[in-house]
């Protein structure tokens, strides 16, 4: 099976390193990928996010399988071009992934399909803002309708700052304040069935103790083991086949990876987000986990026919992911530093590092080209083998200014 991975962040490293080790992958192609990546694919230059020219290269490489890593590309309208010109792909048409593209539009459709979620209200005025403040009252949670990568969310107690955040992103939603351990869980969907990958808990939060502003990730860790045993049965009943039931219903189906991001309340599980791809970084810890070939169950997802794939497969112990930044990030990362000492951090057992944010300069040297510049990730016999090992070899990374969280997966994580 020839499969093209479409995207260049540490989430498509992920994707590539576990499809490449799939015995039924025989050739794999990333685009653009990035320096990681380049290690496992043939790489090529191409914008994801552009359909003629993702449909080109896909003549060209003649794949089996087109994996839509980022959701820009999804939003687009990639997936359903790709398919419309005879391609096999994994990841959701133009309609369906609107459930990540707009925020307003998955409340509309969580409402409709009875999804325990959150109250909220959408808001394209100012005053339509204060209304909403005022009725959902403190901690306020302001998200940007739109994509926004992970950062168009604020939480705060301060009212002129949450105003400030709505008026900075337009349109937005108003939500209700959920209390609670937050956890991500991915289930991979064939447009009407859909199976549960292992739940994970990624941190959003910039520094130790989630303080700090909201970021992309900086790091993750799976299984949970204080999670509830049912938790990812109780997702598909409740959250996720009622989602696909009602984008069914109004004529967008759903296939590829919807990523349910809940939150545990005293009242149950709630949804705080939905997302149309993998998410980043979970997905690191969620692949490293997975024992069952990765590219049959995308395949058969991507083919309609999700039970042919079989009953999931987990390997045991567990996964931690610690994502080194940089300097400057979120708010205005450097970027051009020479990175080091990538094998020395490969040599802790169990460990190993997936790039995120790299490039290749003019002179060969890897350098950092992004916020995120690498998910060192390690696995163990347990949650504190696996994190101690992560650790260490984030110890051994080299980058002017880099820095990274202290307490990922650190006890008692939650």
């Amino acid at each position: 099976m020839r499969v093209l991975v479409l995207g260049s962040g540490g989430r498509e490293h992920a994707l590539a390193r576990s499809l490449s080790m799939d015995p039924a992958v025989t050739q794999l192609h990333a685009a653009p990928g990035n320096p990681g990546i380049a290690e496992l694919a043939e790489l090529h230059s191409v914008t994801p996010a552009d359909p003629a020219a993702v449909i080109e290269l896909a003549r060209q490489t003649a794949p089996d399988l087109i994996v839509v890593g980022p959701e820009a590309p999804l939003v687009a309208g990639v997936a359903g071009a790709l398919r419309a010109a005879g391609f096999r792909c994994f990841g959701p048409d133009q309609g369906a992934a609107m459930i990540e593209g707009s925020k307003s539009f998955a409340k509309q459709v969580m409402t409709a399909a009875g999804v325990p979620t959150a109250a909220a209200r959408t808001c394209s005025t100012g005053p339509d803002v204060q209304a909403a403040l005022d009725e959902l009252g403190p901690p306020y949670v302001v998200k940007a309708d739109g994509l926004a990568a992970g950062k168009g969310v604020i939480v705060t107690t301060d009212r002129t700052e949450a105003l400030e955040h709505a008026a900075a992103c337009g349109t937005v939603v108003v939500e209700e304040f959920l209390d609670g351990p937050e956890v991500s869980v991915f289930a991979v969907a064939d447009g009407r069935s859909a199976v549960a990958l292992q739940p994970a808990q990624d941190y959003k939060r910039a520094y130790d103790g989630d303080a700090g502003p909201n970021t992309g990730g900086m790091g993750a860790y799976a299984p949970l083991p204080w999670a509830p045993p049912d938790l990812a049965d109780e997702t598909i009943a409740t959250v996720v086949q009622p989602t696909l039931a009602e984008l069914a219903r109004r004529g967008t189906p759903f296939s590829g990876l919807l990523y349910a991001g809940l939150c545990l309340t005293s009242r149950g599980i709630r949804v705080v987000e939905f997302n149309a791809r993998f998410g980043d970084p979970e997905t690191q810890v969620v692949l490293d986990r997975l024992g069952t070939p990765l590219g049959g169950l995308l395949a058969a997802a991507a083919a309609g026919d999700l039970a042919s794939a079989g009953k999931l497969t987990w390997l045991p112990g567990a996964a931690v992911t610690v994502v080194i930044a940089a300097q400057g990030y979120p708010a205005s990362p450097a970027s051009g530093d020479e990175i080091a000492g990538i094998d020395d951090a490969a040599r802790v057992p169990g460990s190993y590092v997936l790039h995120a944010g790299t490039a290749r300069d003019s002179s060969g040297r890897l350098v950092a080209s992004g916020g995120r510049v690498l998910n060192i990730v390690a696995n163990g016999p347990d949650q504190a083998a696996a994190r101690d090992a992560a650790y260490q070899a984030a110890a051994r990374i080299r980058l002017r200014g880099g820095w990274h969280r202290s307490d990922i997966a650190a006890p008692p994580a939650r």
